[in-house]
């Protein structure tokens, strides 16, 4: 996971963008985010890349140079969150080769209806397991109705979902959501779900993989040096509690399609 402010790759706390800093990283001295794709890939052998742009996210301000040298560093598939109002702001990203995320912060229904969603992967953006956004426009009853709000997803025609709470991330204090994933995994069977925020080891990829989880991002362990393996553990290398669930692969609701579950970041 990459997170972009001002050209740099920055550090992302807590969800507390006015703190996030450039980062450093044991993988790289550098900040420059073709440089640094490139170190999370050779470090982990992912073999697909999550971009948040937290300029046009926070500001409507696409950083296309920063994203554009991130798809060509890395030479694997991209996912770009853009901060995707309508479907007219992904025209800033075309001639990237990215794929689109649409994150709940910014993103309502008619963006995924627009730009198809069988193009795109929704991330549903949490803060202390509440939806942020705008999450009575997805019609559901809560702010924390969160399988509901994959669920209206669903029957959009989504089968990639990203649950990122926001308040978790650059803490290696795990996602906090197996139960999440393990729920929307048994209502939506055709469903992949990736996590983020808070994946600090091992033990927290082998619980989001026994919920369901298909693939999880990871940041910061990585680039502070303390994740306990080389690169985190594939699906299939995962010994399973239950046999609930046998998807390893992502699908192929987001083109460019990423060719494996485990993205870097």
């Amino acid at each position: 996971m990459i997170d972009l402010m001002g050209g740099r790759v920055v550090r992302a706390v807590g969800g507390r963008r006015s703190e996030y800093r450039p980062v450093r990283s044991v993988l790289t001295d550098s900040t420059e985010p073709g440089e640094v794709a490139r170190a999370l890939v050779a470090a982990t052998e992912a073999e697909w890349v999550y971009v948040a742009d937290l300029d046009a996210i926070t500001h409507r301000r696409p950083d296309v140079g920063s994203v554009h040298g991130v798809a060509a560093a890395v030479g694997v598939p991209v996912l770009c969150d853009g901060g995707f109002r309508e479907a007219h702001d992904v025209a800033a990203y075309r001639g990237c080769g990215v794929g689109y995320v649409v994150g709940t912060e910014t993103g309502l229904p008619a963006t995924l209806g627009e730009l198809g969603p069988e193009r795109c992967c929704l991330s549903v953006d949490l803060f202390a397991g509440r939806i942020v956004g705008n999450w009575a426009a997805w019609g559901v009853s809560a702010a924390d109705a969160v399988v509901e709000l994959v669920g209206r997803a669903c029957a959009l025609g989504v089968s990639r979902v990203i649950l990122l709470d926001l308040s978790r991330v650059g803490t290696a204090s795990g996602t906090g959501t197996e139960r999440l994933v393990a729920e929307c995994t048994q209502k939506f069977h055709r469903l992949s779900v990736f996590c983020g925020g808070g994946v600090g080891r091992r033990s927290d990829v082998v619980r989001l993989m026994n919920a369901g989880a298909t693939g999880v991002l990871i940041a910061s362990a990585l680039h502070d040096g303390t994740f306990s393996e080389s690169r985190p553990p594939r699906v299939e290398e995962v010994p399973r509690e239950t046999p609930a669930r046998t998807n390893s692969g992502a699908g192929n609701a987001v083109d460019p399609e990423p060719a494996s579950p485990q993205p870097a970041g």
